[in-house]
This record gives C-alpha cells, structure tokens and sequence, in this order.
C-alpha cells in the first residue's frame, strides 16, 4: 500500500491542485454572480429615483399652474384674459430666453478664424533653438478676451468654435488648454460675430489684439456672411454676488 502511495503521489498532487482551483472559481463564479446582480439592482435603483424625482417635478409644475389659474380667477379673470396673460408670459420668457443667449440665432455678421503661428515657431526653433519659446507662437485665452473686448460690444450675438459667448462666460487656460463655458476648445478658433458687417470689420481694423496678432505674424483672416448660425448657450446662469431688489412698501 505504501509503495503504491509513493508511486502516485504525482498524480494525487496533481489532483489536489486541481481540486482546489476548482473550489477557488466556483467561488470566484457565485461571487461574479452575486455582484452583477447588485449592479444591476443599483442601476435599477437608481432609474427609479430618476423616474421619482422627475414625477415629483411635473407634480409641482402642476400645483403650480393650478395655483396660478386659481389666482386668476379669484381676481377676475375670464377665461379669454387668463390665457392672454399666459401668452404675454411666455412671450416675455422667449424674449428673455433670446437676450440672454438661450436661444440659437442666425443673422449677418462676420467670421474671424485665428491660429497658432506653427510655421514661424518651426523656423524660430531651427534657427536659434536656445532662445525658443513655443508660447510665442501660440494663440492664449488672453488674446481672445482681448479681441472680443475690441469688437463684441457692436454684436448682438457672439459664439466661439460652436460655443455661444454670454455675460457670464468663462475664457480661461488650463495648461496648454483653453477652456470656454467648461468646454475644452482647440485650434484654430473661428470667433462669429452677428451683427453689422461694416461696422464689425472697422472696430477690428482699429482694434490694438487685432494689429499685434498680425504683426506677430499669427494667421488671422476676416470673411463676412449673410447666414451666420450660432448656437443656443446651454451652461448654466448663477448670480454670486447679485440680488433682486425687494420693493419695500412705503408708509
């Protein structure tokens, strides 16, 4: 019995490990199992609190209306009257909408494209690489701020590579990268302004962003459009630091 133990000892042994490695991923398996499901459980939690919480909206926005036309009512109104009022409102919130930049406009205007300066940063790295400095070659979120200072004021509606420009938008560097609005954008930047041609391309000409990009030999080119779109700004609109004013009765 002994030496037949010692003779098939390999083939236990090997058994063995094969033995174990099958427990280890049977339990793997009911472990996979048993997560996937509470996955899925949470996706599913998760849609239905969505699903709740957007029932709960529409049920306030209902309340809402029903209060109103109850006001309405109460004071007078007649039906005729009360959808005229509903109309002036939703009239003063599509003008307000449109204003503020919430809305995509079209109209004539004027197309500036603008880009970094890659051939003369090649021939300035060649010729005197120790004194080579890539940012000079290349176009900033300080420089956009500056040529929209100089000709934006004269536009009724501003957008910059597809991102509509607003009071409280944001032109800023993160790095190497210009973000606008929270959105990353990229070389070359085609800045569209609506509004007059004429005007628009004589606040350019005289503007001083605009004269040291030239000489700087940045590519820059002005081109008019009868049928400029630009988008509807989507970010969000907080005030910080500005407050309604509450009338206050007077004695």
């Amino acid at each position: 019995m002994y030496k037949f133990l010692q003779e098939n000892r390999y083939v236990f042994s090997i058994s063995l490990i094969f033995l174990i490695a099958g427990i280890a991923i049977s339990i793997w398996l009911k472990a996979w199992a048993i997560n996937s499901q509470s996955n899925v459980h949470t996706e599913q939690q998760n849609l239905v609190e969505v699903i709740n919480q957007l029932e709960a909206e529409n049920l306030a926005m209902e309340t809402a209306i029903d209060a109103i036309r109850t006001e309405l009512a109460g004071a007078g109104f007649s039906d005729s009257e009360a959808g005229a009022y509903f109309t002036r409102l939703q009239q003063e919130l599509a003008d307000t909408q449109f204003n503020s930049g919430q809305t995509a406009v079209s109209g004539s205007g004027i197309i500036i494209s603008l880009n970094d300066n890659t051939a003369g940063a090649e021939t300035a790295k060649q010729a005197d690489p120790l004194n080579y400095f890539p940012e000079n070659y290349i176009i900033h979120d300080s420089n956009l701020r500056y040529l929209l200072n100089d000709v934006a004021y004269l536009a009724e509606a501003v957008s910059i590579n597809g991102q509509r420009i607003v009071d409280t938008s944001d032109i800023r560097c993160v790095g190497t990268v210009i973000i606008i609005n929270s959105t990353r954008v990229a070389p070359p930047y085609e800045i569209s302004l609506i509004g007059s041609p004429a005007l628009l391309e004589g606040a350019l000409q005289e503007s001083s962003q605009y004269l040291y990009l030239k000489n700087k030999n940045m590519p820059i080119k002005v081109s008019r459009s009868d049928d400029l779109q630009l988008p509807a700004y989507t970010g969000t609109i907080i005030s910080k630091y500005a407050q309604p004013v509450v009338d206050v009765p007077q004695p």
